[in-house]
């Protein structure tokens, strides 16, 4: 029976960026994914410019649509901007960036399962032995990294301190002049949808358009898309587009993240920020944590507990203060967007906050 070091459940940004990790430190690495690659996933897109400080690779051939401003409208009527000469970041197509982060774990040695469902796992005798719909795999630690609902983090019961939201999405076409008057800017629309946003975000040949809430039953979601849609102007370019959907998953506290030999990283560990919902960047720098762990732990030189401090350490205040400003946002919509998205200032702060000069202390502050 063939073992490995780590089984890594998921192959999306968390998932690849641990197998990575891994896979360059030498360990023996097998990433399962449940889907054939390249597959559409239900995102934004938006990659903050911090995530070039992670990977060591160049990814330039997913960021053909930079962003460098922001704004902000109250259902799509009053609006506040901001532009900056400092990249903010990319928007991209996820199954475009996923992919090329997989190829990355697979040439730096990782074994890749695509297509292989994870169905359960089990302790015992020192090892993590995993239940696919292909083959059954054993590993002496396992990292799982398969998304929000994760069904790792439910066999292992480290789901009790996430909250879970809901996000629609679609990509439509529009015409050049459309594509052109708002290419380079990210769109944040409050007042629409109760505790959320809708987004625009432009990609090099459409727009990325949404709607997301941090609340767990939201049965109007596809009604407030359409009328974001009809405000916007947009809904007559939406007719042949698909509309997607996908859970979110928004921890409260930086713990319960490690039991035994298994840990959780991305969207899996609720690591999505509950403010802005952004959840790549967390992603990234969950699975590099959890793969730098899990070497040191099978080494020898320290326990897994080790990745749930440097997330602590890393991302714990932003997990906090990202869930009371959300809270605040969801109770006094209207205040926020006058009183925060309204103040140049302030505005300026966020923008060097999505940038990685700043984190959410410094915004608070």
């Amino acid at each position: 029976m063939h073992i490995f070091d780590s089984i890594v459940v998921g192959g999306g940004p968390a998932g690849a960026s641990a197998a990575y990790a891994m896979a360059r430190a030498g360990l023996d690495v097998l990433l399962l994914e449940k889907e054939k690659m390249p597959r559409y996933k239900c995102c934004g897109g938006g990659i903050p410019r911090k995530v070039a400080k992670i990977l060591d690779f160049d990814f330039s051939i997913c960021c053909d649509a930079p962003a460098r401003g922001i704004v902000f409208s109250w259902l799509s009527g009053e609006t506040h901007s901001r532009s900056g000469d400092e990249l903010l970041g990319w928007v991209v197509k996820r199954e475009v960036f996923d992919q090329l982060l997989l190829e990355q774990a697979r040439s730096a040695g990782a074994k890749v399962e695509e297509g292989c469902k994870f169905i359960n796992l089990e302790e015992r005798g020192g090892l993590v032995h995993v239940t696919t719909t292909g083959d059954n795999f054993s590993g002496r630690t396992l990292i799982g990294a398969d998304g929000a609902g994760s069904a790792v983090g439910r066999r292992l019961g480290l789901t009790r301190h996430s909250r879970p939201g809901f996000a629609l999405e679609t990509r439509i076409e529009v015409p050049d002049s459309i594509l052109e008057e708002r290419r380079g800017n990210l769109y944040f629309d409050l007042g629409g949808i109760p505790g959320g946003y809708g987004w625009i975000f432009p990609l090099e040949d459409s727009l990325n358009v949404g709607v997301a809430t941090r609340r767990s039953a939201f049965r109007g979601l596809r009604g407030s898309l359409r009328d974001y849609l009809l405000r916007e102007g947009l809904e007559k370019y939406s007719g042949n587009s698909d509309i997607r959907g996908g859970r979110l998953a928004f921890r409260l506290r930086p713990s319960g993240l490690v039991k035994g030999p298994c840990c959780l990283t991305g969207d899996a560990a609720g690591l999505t920020d509950r403010l802005t919902g952004e959840g790549i960047y967390p992603a990234i720098l969950s699975g590099e944590l959890a793969g730098g762990a899990v070497k040191d732990f099978l080494q020898g030189d320290a326990r897994l507990n080790a990745y749930q401090t440097a997330i602590k350490k890393s991302l714990g205040m932003n997990i906090f203060l990202a869930n009371l400003a959300s809270r605040l946002s969801g109770l006094f919509p209207r205040m926020i967007f006058d009183r925060v998205c309204g103040n140049e200032r302030r505005v300026e702060k966020a923008m060097a906050v999505i940038e990685g000069e700043l984190d959410y202390r410094e915004l608070f502050r």
